[in-house]
């Protein structure tokens, strides 16, 4: 069997990424735990004290999902034993709300009263509701607190009441609460100002962007032997407030080549099994020009990646390959053709979708549902060339996990001109030539698109004209511009690494919103959604919830007006080849493809991650049932839970004496204060050792 090398952590940073985690999933647990004992006291009011609560019976691959929001249920969850009608505890507390709030003022999907900002550092209580009136008139809680179940018309049956039952083993959560308190009462040994204040000088900041707040402005953008030889210090310090990273020289050109496209194929192929072998294989494809579904040879695809398309009016077809391949080809064929470039990727001992130490949602059974997370691989078409319409483009919109997009593969596309199209481009060239340092002169041209690298429009984007721009790009390549009060420069390059992105043009440009933006971007959105022409499929849904329709994408224009009004403006910066892009969970971003490209991308969640993806899952839990977004919606209640035991174990068995490990149970009262001495003992040791 081939296995991927990852790096071994040593114990005591292992300890402390452990206690850090489970810092991080405590207020979550306690969430839980809060709501399952209200219903407990309600269901002993209902029924007495002695009460049994039936168990779920559910194969390790079943997933019970709520009949009202459509979201996986946790644990404790409403059940009716005649008609098998299933409500979460969350829609459970909506019905009661909605039932005794008539005649008041009532919660709806509206409602977005929260604050984004620092979210990652704890749970807030959400305010979030659904609107059960509306959706379902007639049907409400009990004076006494129970709730009956719903009307044959809502999928119910009627009957008097329903149950509380669990699926997990009784007093599971309880215990986990109770033990996590203790062992990150009893060390403190990491928490968000500890982060903060986590790391070596960096050394590695590039400013892309130009806010007010200065300090903002700047992303961690260090090397890959820079992550190496510092460690995760510097980059949690960074993921601690939200802000993207940008690691460069993940790899070399030697290795882009293995990417090609046809390589992938071929690769494939070997690894899957005979129905993916066939040559005229039929795949989908998403059309950028209307955001339609259209059936594609594999091998027309890829001729196409390299050599471009071009409509029957002339115009260029822009493609991104759809669900090919699948998650799981994608890792056969990563595993058994490429495993020695995985071990490449940066902080891969972290962020492994099944062995990642700091990656919650690697703690889910392997036996357990679970989402797609990768590695995947994307293919796009794209071109430098800004189009009028159609660009092969990511649209604006956020994600539940964190991710990283490592850039592995790009071709310039050549696509095919007329001879009058040569002439207007030779006329276009000449008169930008002439108005250099006069972006008035320029927008005369505005049916032609801006030819430059970066694949930014002349008319719309908003450019400064000054020494500024010309030290972001000597800086974005470790010169030194001698502004060192604002800006730091990058580290001189390694001796013999053969840094890619110094020799090929960008393949893609990113705009990264920051999260405390969010409700700025989301009015500006409402407000300009008309604008947007109204593509095919955009609805009311998109006015209310906009950045999980992935429906547009902010031209310059659109960012110039919504800095202008709303204050706001993007992280905006291109990634070359070998550049690995980290998102962290919650923030928009938008994505145009410059050259086409082939991504390789990977889901993971840190712990400094959860309280967002939280807020996440909420919002998403409100969207209406048949939203794309429920479908991929992260179960963060579940992986906390199982985050929390894991942690719990993994602590006991790095720190506890294997003596005292055998007559130690996991219910033992001594437990979590031998570990805690133990752990300080060993704090001391090493304080004692580098002193």
């Amino acid at each position: 069997m081939i296995k991927v090398r990852i790096r071994e952590i040593p114990v005591l940073d292992k300890l402390q990424h452990l206690y850090c985690l489970l810092s991080a999933v405590l207020p979550v647990v306690k969430q839980i735990h809060q709501i399952q004992c209200s219903e407990v006291e309600l269901e002993k009011k209902l029924r007495g004290n002695e009460i049994d609560l039936a168990r779920a019976k559910l194969s390790a691959d079943e997933q019970m999902c709520c009949n009202i929001c459509r979201i996986p249920i946790i644990d404790y969850h409403r059940h009716c034993g005649n008609c098998m009608y299933d409500l979460c505890l969350s829609c459970c507390q909506d019905l009661r709300e909605a039932s005794t709030s008539v005649g008041k003022e009532e919660f709806s999907e509206n409602d977005r009263i929260q604050d984004t900002e620092n979210a990652s550092e704890q749970v807030k209580t959400s305010k979030l509701r659904l609107n059960l009136l509306e959706k379902f008139p007639g049907w409400k809680a009990n004076n006494d607190g129970s709730i009956p179940c719903p009307p044959n018309e809502y999928g119910g049956c009627g009957y008097r009441s329903l149950n509380l039952s669990r699926i997990f083993k009784m007093n599971w959560v309880a215990k986990l609460v109770k033990n996590v308190e203790e062992m990150v009462s009893g060390c403190k040994v990491c928490d968000s100002e500890t982060l903060l204040n986590t790391g070596s000088y960096d050394h590695s900041l590039c400013q892309y962007a130009h806010r007010e707040d200065r300090d903002g402005n700047f992303l961690y953008c260090p090397s890959s032997h820079d992550i190496r030889s510092e460690g995760i210090g510097n980059f949690r310090k960074h993921w601690v407030k939200g802000e993207p990273v940008i690691v460069k020289q993940v790899c070399d050109s030697s290795s882009m080549s293995i990417w090609d496209p046809k390589d992938i194929w071929r690769g494939i192929r070997e690894t899957a099994d005979e129905k993916t072998k066939d040559e005229n294989r039929i795949v989908k494809a998403i059309d950028c020009l209307d955001w339609s579904e259209v059936d594609i040879e594999l091998g027309e695809f890829i001729k196409g990646y390299s050599e471009g398309r071009v409509r029957e009016d002339g115009w260029p077809e822009m493609l991104k390959l759809k669900d090919w391949p699948s998650p799981s080809a994608s890792e056969e064929f990563l595993l058994y053709h490429k495993p020695e470039f995985i071990s490449k990727l940066p902080l891969l001992e972290y962020i492994h979708s099944r062995l990642g130490f700091l990656n919650v949602a690697a703690k889910l059974p392997h036996y357990s549902l679970q989402n797609d997370v990768g590695p995947k691989i994307y293919m796009s078409y794209g071109t430098y060339e800004e189009l009028d319409r159609g660009n092969s483009v990511k649209n604006l919109h956020f994600n539940m996990p964190d991710m990283v997009y490592l850039l592995v593969h790009m071709g310039e596309v050549k696509l095919p001109t007329t001879e009058d199209e040569k002439i207007q481009s030779s006329s276009r060239e000449s008169e930008v030539n002439e108005s250099v340092g006069d972006p008035e002169k320029v927008s005369g041209e505005g049916s032609f698109p801006d030819l430059s690298l970066g694949g930014h429009d002349v008319n719309n984007e908003h450019v400064e004209k000054s020494a500024t721009d010309e030290d972001e790009i000597m800086e974005d390549q470790g010169v030194e511009t001698g502004t060192a009060e604002e800006k730091t420069v990058k580290s001189e390059r390694l001796n013999g690494y053969s840094d890619v992105s110094e020799k090929t043009h960008p393949g893609a440009h990113w705009d990264v919103f920051r999260r405390q933006d969010v409700p700025k971007l989301i009015e500006y959105l409402r407000e300009h959604w008309t604008d947007f022409g109204r593509p095919d499929g955009v609805t009311n849904d998109f006015v209310t919830h906009p950045l999980y329709g992935e429906v547009v994408y902010l031209n310059g224009d659109h960012k110039r007006k919504l800095k202008e009004e709303f204050g706001v403006e993007p992280w905006s910066f291109e990634q070359h080849l070998g550049e690995a892009v980290f998102i962290p969970a919650g923030c928009p971003f938008q994505v145009r493809n410059l050259q086409s490209t082939v991504q390789l991308g990977l889901d993971f969640l840190f712990p400094e991650s959860v309280g967002e993806a939280v807020r996440l899952a909420e919002e998403i839990r409100c969207l209406p049932n048949d939203h794309e977004a429920k479908l991929q919606v992260l179960e963060v209640g579940k992986i906390s839970l199982y985050a929390a035991s894991s942690a719990i174990k993994e602590v006991q068995k790095l720190v506890l004496d294997p003596k005292l490990g055998a007559e130690l149970g996991f219910e033992d009262p001594n437990l979590t204060a031998t570990v805690s001495e133990n752990l300080e003992n060993l704090m001391k040791h090493k304080q004692i050792t580098c002193a």
